[in-house]
């Protein structure tokens, strides 16, 4: 998956509206564009930033393959100059709830900026002779956060499920291409991403059940790593101490950060709304899970502080 960055000012309502993006194949002057030659270079699930009147205000995600295809009616007399025959690529759009100015966060946004063919100018100005560029992991990580800054919104989700899928696939191929291991051991890495194999036989000889729910069915439990698989060590990753079992709904609460547990077992909510959603599930709340080794305490502590409170509301 990779991300992208569109600079389309003429054409941006025609193609929010109409759910794509749409590039001549060349310049008028029949000379290649690298924006253009990028069409073709994306992918189903890439995500593309959208700016517009110097500001970013929608983010959408590819969910076609890029196709040839004449330029659309609703243009009108938009880009005259431009070849008839182009790229079309497909795109779900959702509107930013508070559109940015790039050129207020230039500070920010500057270093991350490639050398050559970066969408926009080092003052934060459009580049008119672009219109999509590729842009780093680091980048879209920051205008993800920018977009959600002053309203919370499921972008910031998405933006944390893209970059930690990024970030465990990065892990996978790199345990994949280590001469130093094993290929039992390399299965045994790669299957604790999904809490199976070693780290699940592990992490069942200390834990029975849902400490939360109560169920003792492991056919329904999920094993959770305390300390994130892309963070640990390969020994850490096997280590039975290093998580629980969970029902799915907690794992998933716990995985993101919205719960955690104290060293004496005390249940810990990120923000009061989450109590909301333990009562819809019928967990009371406050609730205790009882008493934890010395080594899960251990990793129970990364948990609460790089986990549990780097979900906590910035000032």
């Amino acid at each position: 998956m990779r991300y992208w960055w569109v600079n389309h000012k003429q054409t941006h309502r025609e193609e929010i509206d109409g759910g794509y993006i749409w590039s001549p194949k060349k310049n008028a002057n029949g000379a290649n564009n690298n924006s253009y030659n990028n069409m073709p270079k994306t992918s189903v699930g890439d995500i593309v930033f959208s700016f517009a009147f110097a500001e970013v205000r929608a983010i959408g995600e590819v969910v076609d393959s890029c196709a040839s295809a004449p330029k659309p009616s609703e243009f009108g007399s938009k880009g005259d100059n431009w070849n008839n025959e182009g790229w079309l690529v497909n795109v779900k759009w959702k509107m930013i709830d508070i559109p940015f100015r790039a050129k207020d966060h230039i500070a920010q946004i500057r270093p991350l900026l490639t050398s050559k063919y970066a969408p926009i100018q080092q003052n934060g100005n459009g580049n008119q002779s672009c219109y999509l560029a590729s842009i780093t992991d680091e980048l879209a990580l920051l205008l993800y956060s920018l977009a959600g800054q002053k309203n919370k919104t499921k972008i910031d989700v998405d933006a944390e499920e893209i970059l930690r899928d990024k970030q465990e696939s990065t892990i996978v191929q790199q345990i994949e291409q280590d001469i130093s291991l094993m290929q039992t051991e390399k299965e045994q890495l790669i299957k604790s991403r999904r809490g199976q194999g070693k780290y699940r036989r592990n992490l069942e000889l200390l834990e029975s059940k849902c400490r939360v729910t109560g169920l003792d069915d492991k056919r329904f439990l999920v094993a959770s790593h305390s300390k994130p698989w892309r963070n640990s060590n390969n020994l850490e990753k096997l280590d039975g101490y290093n998580g629980f079992l969970f029902s799915p709904h907690i794992d998933r609460l716990y995985d993101r950060g919205w719960i955690s547990f104290s060293d004496n077992g005390e249940l810990l909510i990120i923000e009061p709304h989450i109590r909301n959603i333990l009562k819809a599930w019928g967990v009371p709340y406050p609730f205790n899970i009882g008493s934890f080794t010395y080594q899960q305490k251990i990793y129970l502590a990364y948990h609460r502080e790089f986990v549990f409170k780097s979900t906590l509301p910035q000032n």
